[in-house]
């Protein structure tokens, strides 16, 4: 009785087994990496990401499985190629990456690394990847700009025009720039040397001019009268509108006095204590009467002067202006 029994239980598990088999879905998952073989039985067809889901097999983004996750196939074999770990050393920075590459050149590629002629690795990029572990030296050159100031010189000239004891600043001096160009080499991260290579002058100085004056009043002059002297320099502030236009049209100087016209006319020469030798060339809203206004290039020599009483001589001649301003 047991043995007829048996004998039917065997037959049955025999029928539902072919029914499966000839009704059913029949998927053999193959793992490279654990060398391991899993079979999912379905009713349906069901796409491969959902078999080695039922198989409760994990992934990474790396492995790579044949055929496709997104395909849906009717019976067959599922092979996933299983991705490893290799540590990457470049320069002093480590990190691992998973790949199922063969060979040195195509894991690099894909990690997106690209050797230069002088980088160092330690497997040559046509080998097998037969490692987990690769060691790359960079070879970097850098420029290194370095500015450095360049002095400027100061300089003394002697004008004849200008009254004995007067030394005034005609040009303030400004420092001029070179540009040092130098190559840093750097290997796995180190410097390693440093090569200068050029310099380039990026800005000339300019030099500090003092004029030295060693004019002495004229002994033959037409008239000496004293007046009072105050001073004005380049500045928009201290003048109408633009600092180096006059009314003459000369171009403010050194030796351009501002006078009432009614008094001394434009284009009088004239010696004035303590200054030197000049023209009358310009007038001013404040000049009026026996008063002048001397030229200074800084402000701070047009201060200094103040307001003073000084002598001037009136000389022969007469200064021709190279327009046809009537004077």
């Amino acid at each position: 009785m047991i043995e007829k029994i048996t004998k039917a239980i065997i037959i049955t598990i025999f029928i539902i087994f072919t029914v499966i088999i000839s009704f059913g879905h029949v998927y053999t998952i193959k793992d490279t990496g654990s060398g391991l073989s899993y079979q999912i039985l379905t009713f349906k067809e069901i796409p491969v990401s959902s078999v080695i889901e039922r198989a409760q097999l994990s992934l990474r983004s790396e492995d790579i499985v044949e055929p496709s996750l997104d395909t849906t196939i009717d019976s067959g074999t599922i092979t996933i190629i299983r991705s490893r770990p290799i540590e990457v050393t470049l320069d002093k920075t480590t990190k691992t990456y998973y790949t199922t590459k063969l060979y040195i050149g195509d894991f690099l590629k894909e990690i997106g690394i690209t050797l230069n002629e002088k980088d160092y690795i330690n497997i040559p990029e046509y080998a097998e990847l037969d490692t987990n572990k690769i060691v790359i030296k960079r070879y970097v050159e850098k420029l290194k700009l370095v500015k450095e100031k360049i002095p400027y010189e100061t300089v003394y000239v002697k004008d004849s025009m200008v009254a004995e004891g007067v030394t005034y600043l005609k040009q303030n001096g400004a420092y001029g720039t070179k540009t040092n160009y130098y190559k840093e080499i750097y290997f796995s991260g180190d410097k390693i040397k440093e090569v200068f290579e050029k310099s380039v002058i990026t800005k000339i100085p300019t030099k500090k001019i003092y004029v030295v004056g060693s004019a002495k009043p004229p002994k033959e002059y037409v008239k000496k009268m004293t007046v009072i002297a105050t001073a004005y320099s380049p500045t928009v502030w201290e003048t109408d509108s633009n600092p180096w236009v006059t009314a003459s049209g000369l171009r403010s100087r050194y030796g351009i006095v501002a006078v009432d016209p009614s008094v001394i006319p434009l284009g009088t020469l004239l010696y004035v204590e303590n200054y030197g030798y000049a023209v009358a060339g310009d007038t001013g809203g404040a000049i009026k009467g026996n008063k002048i206004d001397v030229f200074f290039y800084n402000p701070y020599e047009a201060r200094k002067w103040g307001v003073r009483r000084v002598k001037i001589y009136i000389l022969s001649g007469k200064w021709k202006f190279p327009s046809n301003l009537k004077y």
